[in-house]
């Protein structure tokens, strides 16, 4: 598949997934669905949430750094969405729970800058074995 391909199939696969999370809310009663609807919007709005990120990222990466191979910018900004949508979707969920407190989000936000700062410093560790002259 090549980069044109990907970005076509995430564009409809996201606004699919926007309109799914639209009919989620309007359709489904949350007080009658019980765990099925939550299952629903949750799921559907972290599909949505998480292709909209990723597309906006590699478009501003792809604006900025024209020289990166799409490939990279993909994956950065793959990785980078993801963190993010796992960030807003658990902060969503220990809200709706009652637990969303400035101590669970300074811990959340630990724990996603963590794993991104394992990525970033492995991606250096890369680059200087790569290129030992590299600065």
């Amino acid at each position: 598949m090549n980069f044109r391909s990907y970005l076509i199939l995430m564009t409809f696969s996201t606004l699919a997934a926007w309109s799914a999370w639209v009919v989620v809310l309007n359709a489904i009663d949350p007080t009658e669905s019980g765990w099925l609807g939550f299952l629903l919007f949750y799921s559907t709005f972290t599909i949505a949430f998480f292709g909209s990120l990723s597309l906006l990222g590699i478009a501003v990466r792809f604006w900025a750094k024209q020289e990166t191979l799409p490939v990279r910018i993909t994956l950065k900004a793959f990785r980078q969405a993801l963190l993010l949508t796992t960030l807003f979707v658990v902060s969503l969920l220990l809200f709706s729970q009652g637990w969303f407190r400035w101590w669970t989000m300074l811990l959340v936000l630990l724990i996603v800058g963590f794993i991104e700062l394992t990525f970033v410093s492995n991606e250096r560790t890369l680059e200087h074995k790569n290129y030992p002259d590299a600065t």
